[in-house]
């Protein structure tokens, strides 16, 4: 019952932050293409998050996630697919693409994998002949810990940067 409630407060909430539609549609258009070529992605990040809870800013990228052999082993592949629709690999990042809606990034499935996600679990989504799965709720809990505790070690070492500077000036 939640889960459709976030599906309707997102759809809301689309009149508010019309990005939102516009990266899901690009994102559409990038999983059709995948489907093609015998791959069905994850949806991920603050869009698929979004789907569930209702947005609650901005969404500033597309992620996606695909096998690691499609990513890692096969990225001369993904490039030619995305370049068929029109996307440019990011130079400085090579697991990113560009066009129009702002960057799309391509994430490992090893990644959920770690945090005991089971990939073949997850929930496969249907939207007009385009299949893609989606996180559940508790998935999304378990990365955005794993986020949170990242960013953490990050503040703590620019802290004890900062107190070390401050004890020389």
């Amino acid at each position: 019952m939640a889960y459709i409630q976030g599906l309707q407060r997102g759809i809301e909430l689309l009149l508010y932050f019309p990005s939102m539609d516009k990266k899901f549609s690009s994102f559409l258009e990038i999983t059709r293409v995948l489907n093609k070529h015998g791959m069905i992605p994850t949806l991920y990040g603050s869009l698929g998050l979004y789907r569930i809870v209702g947005q609650l800013d901005e969404v500033n990228d597309t992620d996606i996630v695909i096998p690691n052999k499609d990513l890692i082993d096969g990225l001369d592949k993904l490039m030619r697919i995305l370049a068929e629709i029109g996307y440019k690999q990011d130079a400085p990042y090579p697991h990113e693409f560009t066009k129009g809606e702002g960057p799309v990034g391509f994430e490992p499935e090893s990644d959920l994998i770690e945090l005991g996600i089971e990939i073949e679990k997850l929930r496969v989504t249907e939207i007009g002949g385009v299949r893609f799965r989606e996180l559940a709720p508790k998935d999304y809990l378990l990365v955005y810990k794993r986020n949170l505790k990242s960013q953490q070690k990050k503040l703590n070492s620019t802290q004890t940067k900062l107190e070390a500077i401050e004890k020389i000036i």
